[in-house]
């Protein structure tokens, strides 16, 4: 049978104040973006990019770890140049997964690039977007034996040695196959991704949206 339902005044003026509160706080500018950033789908799955290089850069800086990895796939949109604010973050960053910190061996560093790195020049949802690595790798590889050389802040990654890994709470714990990421502990929670993005924008704008040399392709370098 079908349900008559009569609208509620009370219910209806609850969720316009609570539409006007939400309108209120994703409306807010955090900051002047001087150039387009770039989250199109097939770029963040293929390649870092100036958008991918910001949320890492804010990963660092909100954690002090020794190395950022997300995965390309959780970026969701761009921004235009302008004004942005923190609806635009959240439209990037919709999943609210929180940054978590792991300690990792360097092998399972390199294990979780060759992972991120496997299907290049496909795209991949899991593809490693990075922060304080230089990373060589060479695509006319097999899969698997693909990364040729990482640097960790212009030192080579030591697989033996113990690095400190921001990552996000859906990586840690095995999201898009990143199993060897749940072998470390994990030694810090912080808040969420775009929390941390939002507070770094703030306090220091737009510098770290830049395309850089971090990750290089051999085969198709001349």
């Amino acid at each position: 049978d079908a349900v008559n339902t009569v609208e509620s005044p009370t219910v209806k003026a609850i969720i316009s104040a609570a539409d006007d509160v939400v309108a209120a706080l994703t409306s807010e500018v955090i900051g002047t973006s001087p150039v387009e950033l770039d989250g199109v789908r097939g770029n963040v799955r293929t390649r870092p990019t100036n958008l991918a290089n910001l949320i890492t850069a804010a990963m660092l800086d909100g954690t002090g770890a020794d190395i950022a990895i997300t995965n390309g796939g959780g970026i969701r949109a761009s921004i235009e140049a302008g004004e942005v604010t923190k609806g635009d973050v959240l439209t990037v960053l919709p999943f609210g997964n929180y940054v978590v910190v792991k300690e990792l061996k360097g092998s399972d560093v390199l294990a979780a690039l060759e992972l991120g790195f496997s299907t290049y020049p496909e795209p991949l949802g899991g593809y490693s977007q990075t922060a304080g690595l230089t990373i060589h790798f060479d695509s006319s590889k097999p899969t698997g034996s693909r990364i040729v050389e990482v640097l960790v802040g212009g030192v080579a990654l030591d697989p033996d040695a113990t690095y400190t890994v921001a990552t996000n709470d859906f990586m840690a714990v095995g999201g898009d196959n990143y199993t060897m990421l749940t072998n470390g502990p994990t030694v810090g929670e912080y808040p969420a991704l775009d929390e941390v993005l939002i507070t770094y924008i703030e306090a220091n704008g737009f510098d770290a949206a830049v395309e850089d040399n971090r990750v290089t392709d051999l085969a198709r370098s001349e």
